[in-house]
């Protein structure tokens, strides 16, 4: 996973025009990108449904 972070972090600081010193901040945003990326492919879980309660006769 650190090379997909590695190479967008680097893509976003060049189109930032590779500001000096900035390079945890592209890392982050960079990182940030994946795991938003990484949750939208997770789909949710089914919610259960309740049992069926048995009436006393």
């Amino acid at each position: 996973m650190e090379d997909p972070i590695r190479h967008r972090a680097y893509e976003l600081w060049e189109a930032a025009g590779k500001p000096e010193g900035a390079d945890q901040h592209f890392w982050f945003v960079a990182a940030a990108e994946m795991a938003g990326e990484a949750a939208k492919a997770i789909k949710p879980a089914r919610k259960r449904s309740k049992p069926a309660v048995k009436k006393a006769a």
